[in-house]
């Protein structure tokens, strides 16, 4: 017998998650990281009122876990897979009304989900990507290209804005929100917008994001179709990781699209380890 329940403040959540969270924070950067930072600001990522729910036995134990932050996927985890406390967050989450824009998580639970759901409401899913998690936790030596890192400054926060736009505007098929000036002079004051600069050109970015306890996310990279396959994305990430271990963290974590193998080669030639894949999906 299973218990459904659905928390409206973030660190009752965490009271009742982070034990199991933390056990693996790249397995569980998505959920940890939303997590704490709707603990920060409960609107943090929209205007609507996120979702925050546990499934536990009848010991108390955590079986499943689901956060949403609309529009973007619902969330999913439980490790290991347990298909009955999928089932019994699928009905809580039909009986308090819940409408599911997608579903992201690491792939079996996001699989055994999706069956769930589908057999429940009728909706046909999508897989719309196929992520691969990644951690590190030191950098490989590398030639570098020409160029060097910056860390970005408020004067730069309309060229970050433009940037992690374009690159939004590349992938087409993503959910959210478009960064606005605000939001980029945000991660700029956390310094943790980082360029790659080549004869005083803006040539790549990525930014720093979702601290969990002890890792934080590398993600946001992105190079201008003129300055491509010259090595700078590559060194921007290895730059940044460097930055990030320097600044106290003990590991990085970031996600590659599993059908983009350049970025999976180089991420791994930085030094980032395969850790599990994520199935993301979407309805209609």
């Amino acid at each position: 017998m299973h218990k459904f329940t659905i928390f409206s403040d973030a660190q009752a959540f965490l009271d009742r998650t982070l034990d199991d969270l933390a056990k693996d924070e790249t397995r569980n950067n998505l959920v940890l990281g939303l997590a704490l930072r709707l603990r920060e600001d409960l609107h943090a990522y929209t205007e609507q009122d996120p979702l925050m729910a546990v499934v536990s036995d009848d010991h108390g134990k955590n079986s499943a876990m689901a956060i949403m932050t609309p529009p973007f996927p619902m969330i999913v985890q439980s490790e290991p897979v347990d298909p009955d406390a999928l089932e019994t967050l699928a009905n809580g989450l039909l009986s308090n009304g819940w409408q599911l824009p997608g579903v992201n998580g690491e792939a079996e639970a996001s699989d055994v989900f999706i069956q769930i759901w589908r057999k429940k409401t009728g909706q046909e899913a999508r897989l719309l990507m196929t992520l691969r998690a990644y951690e590190l936790r030191k950098v490989e030596e590398l030639d570098y290209p020409p160029g060097k890192m910056r860390v970005a400054d408020e004067n730069d926060a309309q060229t970050a804005m433009e940037m992690l736009n374009a690159m939004r505007n590349e992938l087409i098929a993503q959910p959210g929100s478009a960064t606005t000036l605000e939001s980029a002079l945000r991660n700029i004051r956390q310094r943790r917008t980082f360029f790659w600069v080549v004869d005083g050109e803006v040539a790549s970015i990525t930014i720093a994001n979702r601290p969990q306890i002890k890792g934080i996310c590398i993600s946001g990279v992105y190079t201008p179709p003129e300055f491509r396959r010259k090595g700078y994305a590559r060194a921007l990430v290895a730059e940044v990781s460097k930055e990030m271990l320097s600044r106290g963290f003990e590991l990085t974590n970031l996600f590659t699209d599993l059908s983009n193998p350049t970025s999976n080669k180089i991420y791994q030639e930085v030094g980032y380890r395969p850790i599990c894949d994520y199935h993301q999906y979407s309805f209609g």
